[in-house]
């Protein structure tokens, strides 16, 4: 998976499959506050390793060298677009959940992760009041 991510934050023409696309937007929301802190890095290990269905370590070992990678710019249009062939709706709204998730890991929503999940909901066909709801279940889940 991990050399999959580092297509995605090098900006490579291949795109990886649509799981590791997922795990690429969660860790660039998580990135928009320049404060990747470690609670953010093990919430989103957490969620990486329960979505995908593999180990909390190597979940953190993903995390650990992605987010060691420069930010680059990378064509998130495709990326969203190969999110839209594959996921079912009930996926879409699992994934933006998630990202709700690890932006509010931290205590507090950055705009610039507000603004990004915004624009990946509304991008993803979301309407306001299923937005309303991811949120709303992350916190619930964060508070659990």
């Amino acid at each position: 998976m991990i050399e999959a991510l580092k297509q995605i934050f090098s900006g490579a023409a291949t795109l990886p499959d649509e799981h590791t696309v997922a795990v690429g937007l969660l860790l660039e929301v998580i990135r928009m506050d320049d404060d990747f802190d470690d609670m953010e890095r093990a919430a989103v290990a957490r969620i990486v390793s329960r979505r995908f269905d593999v180990t909390e370590d190597e979940a953190m070992q993903s995390v650990a060298e992605v987010a060691d990678m420069p930010r680059t710019t990378y064509d998130d249009a495709e990326l969203l677009k190969a999110i839209n062939e594959a996921y079912s709706p009930a996926q879409k709204t699992a994934l933006v959940e998630s990202l709700w998730e690890i932006a509010l890991a931290d205590g507090e929503l950055h705009r610039f992760e507000n603004h990004a999940i915004l624009a990946i909901a509304n991008k993803l066909g979301m309407g306001q009041a299923e937005l309303d709801a991811t949120r709303a279940a992350a916190k619930a889940r964060l508070a659990a």
